[in-house]
């Protein structure tokens, strides 16, 4: 049979696995305010740092898209001016002489 757990809140049989997340979050809230650290500019900060995050992600992206615009107009232009499409890559054509 399984062992019965302890209604008793005894620290030598509570371990941090098995306390559920609502008291893990309230001791740990308790614990940095006993240390002075501030919990909700520390969730401020994490949310400042996920935004700049998702701001660089947008930034990257908006750069490669311009790059691959540019590179994709300066193909269609380059093929603009040629006389017949793939012309220069037909190798039968251009090394005639040698077969």
């Amino acid at each position: 049979m399984a062992k019965r757990r302890s209604t008793m809140v005894d620290n030598r049989n509570e371990s941090i696995a098995n306390i559920s997340r609502t008291r893990r979050a309230r001791l740990v809230a308790e614990f940095e305010g006993e240390l002075g650290i501030d919990y909700k500019a520390r969730a401020k900060a994490a949310e400042a740092e996920r935004r700049w995050i998702a701001r660089k992600t947008f930034i990257v992206w908006t750069i490669a898209l311009m790059f691959f615009a540019i590179a994709c107009q300066k193909l269609w232009i380059m093929g603009q001016n040629v006389d017949r499409p793939f012309s220069d890559v037909n190798l039968f054509e251009r090394f005639e002489g040698w077969f």
